[in-house]
């Protein structure tokens, strides 16, 4: 038995103790806490001003631009940008959270149509963009030119590939093929085909590289707009713009903007089929496949089982799981009164906004985003 001393003893040490252990459970969770902060999805803005248009080169706020349409990532992680109101091609180089911004092709506006040395070359509203597996060419959508080019990055030359000055849809080679507003690329992994959303004939087409030989994929032509699934010809868009090719290059997806939907096509048939959206009504809530909404989708980017979709008109980057075709919002998206808030706002991704998702890119757990008419490039750690 324990004399009055010894418990007094016992019950101080018990109570430095449980301090001991309150202390060290506070300081476990500080940890964690800090932690969670230090992988937590943030979206910052690397490079241009809120609302202020322009074509300087620059770092950071001091660079401008106008209504940026297309982005795409080279391997080492340099971002090329489609300045499409300004006609011009930029390089932007990310380091430490800033981006740097030189224009390499095109001046700025002057919407021509002239091949060239970087300067020399003229574009009208260029848009989609796809670069080679070893960075070193660049393939660029000249909307309004109905072309498709492409710029040797190390010399700076602009060639065209295809297409001709008058809207067309007639599949051939070379300046023999027509198009209408082609919007967005995508390269396979080999570099020998181009996927090319043709937005204004409701089409997807295809461009041998090497040949310049143009064919159609899918879609009925720009008198024949609907939401058909179908095999090839059969299937139908309305105003088709971003795509998206699995690892494989088996796959293409596409953004179906006017319809609100996220299509698939498997290419070694052609058949087109819908991922996700509920057809021709606008919204802006989750779910699997039908059951999500989108407000016209117009860009699309692929990191393994993810598809990531700049849902333009939600202010908004929402993720597909393709295992599952579940749509879920990840950054944008604050709503008011049941709609979309839009904004400027960094931040963690609960409060982050943006104005117009207008074109996005992936590189190294980061997607990049051209938020439009904010004249900014937002950079989204996932």
């Amino acid at each position: 038995m324990l004399h009055k001393g010894q418990q007094g003893k016992m019950m101080a040490g018990r109570k430095a103790s449980t301090k001991a252990a309150v202390a060290l459970g506070i300081a476990a969770g500080l940890m964690v806490g800090v932690a969670a902060q230090a992988h937590a999805a943030s979206v910052t803005t690397i490079a241009g001003e809120f609302h202020e248009r322009g074509a300087v080169d620059g770092t950071g706020s001091q660079a401008r631009f106008e209504y940026v349409q297309g982005i795409v990532a080279a391997p080492d992680g340099t971002l090329y940008v489609a300045d499409t109101g300004n006609d011009l091609i930029r390089k932007v180089t990310v380091s430490g959270g800033t981006a740097t911004v030189t224009t390499i092709a095109g001046v700025n506006h002057h919407a021509r149509f002239r091949d060239g040395n970087g300067t020399a070359a003229r574009f009208n509203n260029p848009e989609g963009l796809a670069i080679s597996s070893d960075g070193k060419t660049l393939y660029i959508a000249d909307s309004r030119n109905n072309r498709i080019r492409k710029m040797d990055l190390s010399s700076g030359a602009v060639t065209t590939l295809a297409g001709r000055a008058f809207p067309g849809s007639n599949d051939g080679t070379g300046g023999a093929a027509g198009f209408y507003g082609p919007r967005a690329l995508a390269l396979t992994p080999d570099g020998k085909t181009l996927y090319i959303s043709d937005s204004g004939n409701n089409m997807i087409r295809k461009l041998d590289v090497a040949t310049g030989t143009v064919t159609t994929v899918a879609g009925k032509g720009a008198l024949a707009p609907g939401m058909d699934d179908g095999i090839g010809g059969a299937a139908s868009f309305r105003d088709p713009r971003g795509i998206a090719l699995s690892s494989d290059g088996s796959v293409l997806y596409v953004a179906d903007t006017r319809n609100n939907l996220i299509r698939k096509i498997v290419l070694a048939t052609n058949a087109v089929s819908t991922l996700a959206g509920h057809p021709g009504f606008p919204g802006i809530e989750d779910g699997a496949g039908s059951s999500a909404f989108f407000n016209q989708p117009v860009a699309l980017a692929l990191n393994g089982n993810t598809l990531y979709v700049g849902d333009s008109s939600n202010a908004s980057i929402r993720a597909i799981d393709l295992s599952s075709n579940n749509v879920t919002t990840i950054a944008g998206g604050v709503k008011a009164l049941g709609m979309p808030v839009s904004g400027k706002t960094d931040g963690d991704v609960s409060v982050a906004l943006f104005q117009y998702t207008g074109a996005i890119a992936y590189a190294n757990g980061k997607l990049f985003i051209a938020d439009i008419p904010a004249e900014t490039l937002r950079e989204l750690k996932l």
